[in-house]
């Protein structure tokens, strides 16, 4: 256990390599992030700023972190810079922009955006300061977690009124629905690209269920107890 509270701790991130956890806590009555080293236990307060502190990410060089702020108004995504502590503004709009996600390259970032009237998915270049819509299918698709391979995007799409896993091919434009449960979130892709675990209920238990990207093999992983919610898959560390 790396902390334990009354208050909520929400969207743990990983390192690149391993070695520590972002992850945002309301101890200090509103929300901040934090990181922590895994081996020693120290962990230090990122941010604390007046609303929003929310959805951090590590990018793959792990020299920046990608973050949700509303302390300039409406929930914008930032970019801190971990050794000088320099702060980016990367979106300006009056929308809700959110959960940001880096690609593998370092490049550009996905996040979830309801600029356009409903959630989708965008795409942030870093280089030109672009902005790109990347779904269209459906009228709700967020939280966007992206495989090694660049390729598949896993994100929770609604259909029907239910939440759904699904993966969309960042090539191919193709949207497939995995999972057939109705309150699925917060999804996270194996290093290896093969599975997907998220975020589901059974009956009043929040548990964790997997999936394959191909929808082939499905399974369950309830907690011994209590309830289980927002999985985050480590990075695969070179030994």
């Amino acid at each position: 256990m790396l902390l334990e509270g009354r208050e909520p701790i929400l969207s743990p991130a990983w390192s690149p390599d391993g070695t520590e956890v972002a992850y945002v806590s309301f101890e200090t009555s509103r929300p901040a992030i934090y990181r922590q080293n895994l081996r020693t236990g120290e962990r230090e307060q990122l941010t604390n700023f007046k609303g929003l502190n929310n959805s951090p990410a590590w990018s793959p060089d792990g020299n920046s972190m990608a973050l949700v702020l509303s302390k300039d108004g409406n929930p914008d995504i930032y970019l801190l810079n971990l050794k000088s502590r320099a702060l980016t503004r990367l979106t300006r709009h009056f929308a809700i922009d959110t959960e940001p996600t880096w690609m593998p390259d370092g490049k550009s970032l996905l996040f979830t955006s309801d600029r356009g009237g409903r959630p989708q998915i965008y795409r942030y270049d870093l280089r030109t300061q672009k902005i790109e819509r990347v779904t269209f299918e459906g009228r709700y698709n967020a939280r966007a977690r992206v495989a090694q391979d660049g390729r598949n995007v896993a994100l929770v799409h609604q259909r029907d009124g239910r939440y759904h896993i699904a993966v969309f091919d960042l090539v191919t434009d193709r949207l497939t629905v995995l999972t057939e449960t109705s309150l699925d979130e917060s999804p996270s892709i194996a290093p290896n690209g093969s599975i997907v675990l998220y975020a589901t209920k059974r009956g009043e238990a929040s548990i964790l269920g997997a999936v394959a990207v191909d929808g082939g093999v499905r399974f369950s992983l309830p907690a011994r107890e209590g309830s289980v919610q927002e999985p985050a898959w480590s990075p695969y560390v070179t030994p």
